[in-house]
Order: C-alpha cells, then sequence, then structure tokens
C-alpha cells in the first residue's frame, strides 16, 4: 500500500509543470542514460551485438569521414579518406576514426532515455529522428573540430579528444532533453 502511494506521487511530481518537476525529470534522464551506457557498453561486446552493430559502425564512419572530408576541403584542398575511415591531408594520415567515435553509441544510448523518458508516444515518434539528427550533426562537428587540432596541433590532440569533444557531446545531450521539455510544455500549453 505505501509502495503504490509512493509511485503515484513520484508520477504525479514527474508530470507537475514546476522547477520540482523539472528537476526530477532532469534526474531521470541522467539515470536513464546512465542506464543505456551500462547496457549498450554490455550489448556491445556479446557476439549478436558485434554483429547488429559493426555494419552500423561501418556506415556511420563512413558518413562521417565523408562529410568531414566535403567540409574540410575548404581549408584542405587536398584532403581524403580512406577505406579504413583514415583522413589524410598532404599524403599524410592525419586521423582515424574507430567505431567508439563514429556518434552510433550516443544514439543508442539517447535511444534508450527516449524510450523510456516520461512524454506521449505520439511526441516520441518526432523527438526521435530530431535528436538523432542532433547527435549525427554532433559526431560531425566532434570530427571535424578534430582534424585541424591533429593537424596543426598534435600535443593538444588527447586533451581535445577526450575532454573538449565530450563536453560538446553533452551539450548536445543537454539540448536534445531541452527540445524534450519544450515539446512537452508546448503540448501541455495547448
Amino acid at each position: 500500500m505505501q509502495l503504490s502511494f509512493i509511485i503515484k506521487q513520484t508520477n504525479t511530481l514527474l508530470h507537475e509543470r514546476s522547477n520540482r518537476g523539472l528537476a526530477l525529470r532532469f534526474v531521470t534522464f541522467l539515470v536513464l542514460y546512465l542506464m543505456g551506457r551500462h547496457l549498450q557498453l554490455l550489448f556491445d561486446n556479446t557476439s549478436p551485438g558485434k554483429a547488429l552493430l559493426d555494419p552500423l559502425y561501418e556506415r556511420m564512419s563512413f558518413f562521417t569521414t565523408r562529410t568531414c572530408c566535403l567540409v574540410l576541403r575548404f581549408t584542405y584542398p587536398d584532403i581524403h579518406t580512406s577505406m579504413d575511415h583514415a583522413i589524410y591531408i598532404a599524403g599524410k594520415a592525419t586521423i582515424r576514426m574507430f567505431p567508439g567515435c563514429s556518434g552510433l553509441m550516443p544514439m543508442i544510448r539517447l535511444s534508450f532515455v527516449l524510450l523510456f523518458y516520461p512524454l506521449p508516444w505520439y511526441k516520441k515518434v518526432y523527438l526521435w529522428p530530431l535528436s538523432m539528427a542532433i547527435l549525427i550533426f554532433a559526431s560531425t562537428f566532434h570530427f571535424i573540430l578534430l582534424v585541424p587540432i591533429a593537424t596543426s596541433y598534435p600535443g593538444w590532440y588527447s586533451l581535445a579528444h577526450n575532454w573538449l569533444t565530450r563536453i560538446i557531446f553533452y551539450g548536445f545531450y543537454f539540448l536534445c532533453w531541452m527540445m524534450w521539455e519544450k515539446a512537452e510544455k508546448w503540448h501541455s500549453a495547448v
């Protein structure tokens, strides 16, 4: 009896349009993100997971490296990419995309979060492709930033890859969460 009361109170608070409700939804977002991260890492290390994800990693890496070369062609006219997703500038290998950098992992995590996030299903149907587009942009932007750093400032590459771009990705996650909240707010106002 006591547990059902707590669940009802939490559900009411979760859907409440107040600062407390917003804070609880943000905490829910973070908890779901961490759960999604651990489940995705577990799934990524299994044979069926590898069989399913490897072709997706390949396609995402192909898209990101090709797009990066297309955008950076204005700055580096002699830029090209290889079949193993390495980017060459003036015939010198500058940077190579590995599966973990393709942007697929953040997309899987955010999909998991959105699946269980307290929004109506019809909202999730259009928020999911928008969120994925934002993360594809973030992944491409991440790589576009890293190429000039790897070329001109190789000593800063590790710091930029491990910290700067991670902060950028978390900023894009936060942008997706704000978009979800705005979508729900617009729904409530109607």
